[in-house]
């Protein structure tokens, strides 16, 4: 079987799609993944990343820098402005596939280049771009979504919601990341039940990990938050209120790129309130999980107010269950729903109280058989449910469904 996975950002920015790009190939299957090249310092990253794999990857270059590419970048992002601006008056679907993705000609001459059985599309904005290669090709369209653009700060929601309608009663199969978000698209479009793949990792990503009893304990409690980004609206100001409040024996330690100049205000935060912090270096995203076993607790700190956020579920939470640190969470829909399977590995809090989080670390702080108890339930549940090779199986199933969809019709 040829599948053609379309993503709309770099794959080592990707999981979900490195995921199932894997599993595919691992199964035997022809795959290939189109996506762009946007970023000048991810591209040494897809390089690192494509040197273990099995697939093949073919890329859109719109990179804005250097020089060379920000003049060749014009053009794609005029047309993306253009159509940004037609969509207000004519609100077309037309429109609305370039105004969402400022690559949509140039990912589908590349998926569209070669034949395949499946074009799947990662997220809503190359939603369009795989349908109108599943035309091409008289494929099956596969969609699967990680977030809900429409519940976002976007400009224009309305232009993830046109396509939405347009080209969901299309899909031979629409995955989702969390229940909550599944039901929701369900109900918004009427379409069959999306199956739920959780942002979970495979096993192997933690090799060399010792258990959480094998550990030796560290002197002060030592939390940790990761992400692509890390800035402001993220909940690391309310971390280190939090450790503060807690009145000591409390670190702090963030992995991911720094926006503007945010490392260095919660820096003068942390002093101002004698709180250790440290932003650490960049890692492979292979890397990232195998590099957590010198933490004990894991900070998801997802905003309740973020529409989107709120009701998934994200890789950090899993990678941290993976990873078998404890779970500090706040109280969203998403995370809710899981930590109520699995109680034992972790808390809920209120969003934005840090005293009830400064509580519960000092909870953990003063008794470590608690924090070893809820560090190893989230081990254990990482290796019996939440992780990749237990979901990759109702993955595996979508490709096994009869075909049973409405035809394929692409806005022109």
């Amino acid at each position: 079987m040829r599948v053609c996975l379309i993503g709309p950002t770099h794959p080592c920015h990707n999981p979900r799609l490195v995921r199932e790009a894997d599993t595919l190939a691992e199964r035997g299957h022809e795959v290939r993944v189109v996506a762009v090249r946007s970023v000048r310092e991810l591209v040494a990253d897809d390089e690192r990343l494509m040197a273990t794999r099995k697939w093949r990857l073919s890329t859109a270059n719109i990179q804005r820098s250097p020089w060379p590419h920000r003049i060749r970048a014009i053009p794609a992002r005029l047309r993306l402005e253009s159509a940004a601006r037609s969509f207000q008056r004519t609100g077309s679907a037309a429109d609305a596939e370039i105004a969402l993705c400022e690559a949509a000609p140039e990912l589908l001459r590349l998926a569209v280049r070669e034949p395949a059985e499946w074009f799947i599309a990662h997220t809503q904005t190359v939603l369009a771009t795989a349908a109108h290669a599943t035309r091409k090709w008289n494929a099956r369209l596969g969609f699967d979504c990680e977030d809900l653009l429409s519940e976002t700060d976007l400009p224009d929601p309305e232009v993830v919601r046109v396509l939405e309608r347009a080209y969901l009663p299309a899909c031979d199969y629409v995955s989702a990341a969390s229940p909550v978000m599944a039901e929701r698209l369900q109900q918004q479009y009427q379409i069959p039940a999306p199956t739920v793949l959780y942002n979970v990792f495979p096993l192997a990503m933690a090799t060399g990990l010792k258990p959480p009893e094998q550990r030796p304990p560290n002197a002060c409690l030592r939390l940790h938050w990761s992400g692509q980004t890390a800035g402001p609206g993220k909940g690391l100001e309310e971390a280190i209120k939090a450790a503060a409040l807690a009145g000591g024996g409390v670190e702090v330690f963030i992995r991911g790129t720094p926006w503007g100049d945010f490392q260095a205000t919660l820096s003068r935060m942390a002093r101002e309130k004698n709180v250790p912090l440290t932003f650490l270096p960049h890692v492979p995203h292979d890397e990232l999980v195998g590099t957590m076993g010198q933490f004990d607790i894991g900070l998801a700190l997802e905003r309740a107010s973020d529409r989107n956020y709120s009701i998934t579920v994200t890789n950090k939470f899993f990678s941290y269950m993976l990873a078998g640190l404890a779970i500090a969470a706040t109280d969203t829909p998403g995370q809710r729903e899981v930590l109520q399977q699995v109680p034992a590995a972790g808390f809920i809090y209120p969003c934005g109280c840090p005293e009830a989080l400064a509580e519960q670390f000092r909870r953990w702080r003063d008794n470590r058989d608690s924090l070893l108890t809820a560090q190893r339930a989230a081990w254990l549940a990482a290796r019996d449910r939440y992780c990749w090779d237990v979901e990759k199986a109702k993955y595996l199933a979508l490709f096994e469904r009869p075909a049973a969809r409405q035809a394929v019709t692409c806005a022109t």
